[in-house]
């Protein structure tokens, strides 16, 4: 085989693993807001993790595919499309980020770009549910799980901002991608 098609398969292995990881901290690992079948979770961290270490159509799959099936995991399948959509539209402050490269440091997953990613990235989780809930629900309801959903931003965010400093302290990405 040659390099490319072997980066290529760990690319696609990584992506798989991080729908896991992202389908498991979302659908097992959450708290019930009981509002508009709304539940916390840490998924968003591991999207976030995605987003540093995965090139973007990766990135965005891994966090589409992982976070439609934790809702399905969830009892939640009429969500699964909408959190698809969000969930690939967390990924892109990242991208926009990298692709831009304002990072001096792109082997590091935290560093002084990527640590507000997780803030933009969170107004874009509360804004697309909010406006999913309006059209499910109406605006009045959709408000009220407003809260719940800055609360999973920041959680999501420090989680994030933890394991992507442990990861660097492991030189995670600069060995992933030799």
């Amino acid at each position: 085989m040659t390099d490319k098609k072997i980066r290529k398969l760990v690319l696609l292995a990584l992506t798989a693993l991080f729908a896991a990881l992202t389908s498991v901290a979302t659908a097992f690992i959450k708290i019930n807001t009981g509002i508009n079948e709304g539940y916390i979770h840490l998924g968003d961290s591991i999207i976030y993790l995605a987003a540093c270490i995965l090139p973007l159509p990766y990135a965005c799959l891994a966090a589409a595919i992982g976070g439609g099936i934790a809702d399905l995991f969830a009892g939640a399948a009429v969500w699964a499309p909408i959190t698809a959509v969000i969930k690939a539209m967390n990924v892109l402050p990242f991208a926009v980020m990298y692709s831009a490269k304002i990072t001096k440091n792109p082997n590091k997953i935290v560093n002084k770009a990527t640590v507000a990613m997780p803030v933009i990235s969170g107004i874009i989780t509360v804004f697309g549910y909010l406006a999913a809930e309006s059209l499910l629900y109406n605006f009045a309801s959709a408000l009220t799980s407003v809260p719940f959903s800055i609360v999973q931003a920041i959680g999501s965010a420090a989680v994030f901002w933890i394991l992507g400093a442990v990861l660097d302290k492991m030189n995670f990405k600069s060995k992933l991608f030799k």
